[in-house]
Formats: C-alpha cells, structure tokens, sequence
C-alpha cells in the first residue's frame, strides 16, 4: 500500500506540459484594421513550460494566445500564462512597456509585475531614508 500512496504523490508532482504533441497555439493577432489567427508549427512538438515555447516563438503582435487541441477540438485561453513567462525574463523597469509584445502590454500579469515593481521600489527607498536618518543622527563614524 505505501508504494501505491508515493507512486500516486510523485505522478501528482509532476505536471503536465504545457503543450503537448497533440496541440497548436493559436495566435490573435491584430495588424492595419484587421484581427488574423495564426497557427504557430508546434504540431508533434511538445514543450515542458511556456517559456520553452516562447524560445522560439516572440509573439510579437499577437493579441491573444489559444492552446488549441487538435484531438478534442477545444482551445484554453494561455495568453497569462505565456506572459508571466515572459515577465519572468524582463528586467526593464515599467517606462520600458513600448518593448512589451502586445499580448503582454494587455496581460493582467503586467498589472501584477508593475504593481510588484512598485512595492520592490517603495521598499528600496524606505531602507536608504533610514540610512540617510542615521547617518543625520549619528555622523559616518560610529566607534
């Protein structure tokens, strides 16, 4: 019985990929007036994480990212999840967002990196006004 409990644990801890061999990403672009759907190469490809899948595709204006299965006929909505990805390699400040694909400008997750990144700052310049204080109160030498 423990072996059929830790076998059930390690198959939980494993998460499935973000794509797999069966699935395309469809990509909603808006160019001119228009909206266009592109169809990325990715049949028969299989990528652990969306940051592998962002390797070799740069989405750079596209919308919106559906992971279409071919199997069953049904796509998700992954355009958070390839943005997070995305922030996750960014490290530009907020005043940088014209270099942001438009998928990511979009993204709630852009919300959420800036809102971070202002806490980050805030939390920067709270710790350098104390060391500006004591240094106002103490002098550079303390002995």
């Amino acid at each position: 019985m423990p072996d059929a409990i830790s076998a059930g644990a390690a198959t939980a801890m494993t998460a499935a990929p973000f794509l797999q061999r069966r699935e395309i990403i469809l990509a909603m672009m808006a160019l001119g007036t228009g909206t266009f759907c592109d169809e990325s190469d990715t049949a028969g490809t299989t990528y652990r994480t969306a940051a592998d899948w962002l390797n070799v595709h740069d989405g750079e204006h596209v919308e919106r990212l559906i992971r279409f299965d071919l199997d069953a006929l049904h796509g998700e909505d992954v355009t958070e999840t390839v943005a997070d990805a995305w922030l996750d390699g960014f490290d530009q400040g907020p005043e940088e967002e014209h270099r942001l694909p438009a998928f990511v400008r979009t993204s709630q997750a852009w919300e959420r990196w800036c809102a971070d990144f202002g806490r980050q700052r805030r939390s920067l310049s709270q710790a350098v006004h104390g060391t500006l204080n004591h240094r106002q109160q103490f002098g550079t030498c303390l002995r």
